[in-house]
């Protein structure tokens, strides 16, 4: 069945009915946010809710304190009816973590260091692993982890999916354990520890960005691509396939980002922006030390 993110669900709801499509399905029933239709050929289709959402750094009432006693800011606020989390996760003041040997029930969960640096184990990574700035991990579904100790001042940004998922608490497990094979996977993905050094890079779909592929894509079997963004202003733009999702994390500086004929929206260092895939987008005019985290999902995903 194929899928169709719509920002504006009635209006499509709408228009798909007026071009002879019936509604088979819809939920919830005060609040749709996702129908399935079926056309006169009896082909069905997945509409679905989706919203932009712009994140502000400066926004102070969006802070919690969440697990182990971190504060937390939610970049999606609506969560996409549950399809996705996006978290700014900082520890201000550093130092060991109330944490303990756990795992996620996940579909997919990525981090990416915006300050700082912070200590982790990992099941089957065989000593604890430092992450620091600009480092991106993607957590397979069920690896044991624990977080040790972060310095003062750090930051993370957390993408997963679903939005609420459970976090299971693993007492029987000591870290850190063995190293295993780099081919060993957890819930048919692999554990990816991506630096900047290691990236290959090439184009971006806007023209002007170098983006630096950070392996998440081939090891999630194209759940999820995630790169890492800085100016380029030789580089032209690339297709890309057609996404979902598309979420973006101003890691540094500034950037300009265009919606369909709307006016330009400057996000500056901390912004984020998750855009439907029925907008459409122009990412431009970057400060010099600009860096984007951009997280995709294919298309129906």
């Amino acid at each position: 069945m194929n899928v169709l993110d719509v920002g504006d669900f009635d209006a499509a709801l709408r228009q798909h009915r007026d071009a002879g499509w019936r509604p088979v399905t819809i939920r919830p029933a005060d609040d749709p946010a996702e129908a399935v239709l079926e056309s006169p050929a009896g082909a069905r289709l997945t509409l679905r809710r989706t919203s932009l959402a712009i994140s502000r750094a400066d926004d102070a009432a969006a802070w919690h304190t969440g697990r182990a006693g971190m504060a937390y800011r939610d970049l999606i606020p609506d969560r996409w009816d549950g399809r996705y989390v996006a978290s700014h996760i900082a520890v201000p003041a550093g130092g060991r973590l109330a944490d303990d040997v756990h795992f996620h029930h996940v579909d997919f969960q990525l981090l990416a260091v915006r300050r700082g640096w912070v200590d982790v184990e990992y099941e089957g990574w065989g000593e604890r692993l430092r992450m620091e700035v600009g480092d991106v991990v993607l957590q397979p579904p069920g690896i044991r982890h624990q977080v040790i100790e972060a310095s003062p001042g750090f930051e993370i940004v957390e993408v997963g999916s679903p939005a609420d998922h459970l976090t299971e608490f693993d007492p029987s497990t000591t870290l850190p354990d063995d190293p295993s094979p780099p081919d060993r996977t957890w819930g048919g993905q692999r554990f990816v520890f991506s630096t900047a050094r290691d990236r290959p890079n090439d184009s971006w779909d806007h023209p002007g960005f170098l983006a630096g592929d950070t392996g998440i894509g081939a090891a999630t079997g194209g759940r999820v691509e995630v790169l890492m963004v800085d100016p380029d202003a030789q580089r032209l733009a690339v297709n890309r396939p057609a996404r979902s999702l598309r979420f973006m994390f101003v890691m540094d500086g500034e950037v300009t980002v265009t919606l369909d004929d709307a006016s330009p929206i400057r996000l500056g260092p901390g912004d984020a922006i998750t855009i439907p895939a029925d907008i459409r987008e122009l990412v431009s005019d970057p400060s010099k030390d600009c860096r984007l985290l951009d997280v995709t999902t294919p298309a129906g995903g």
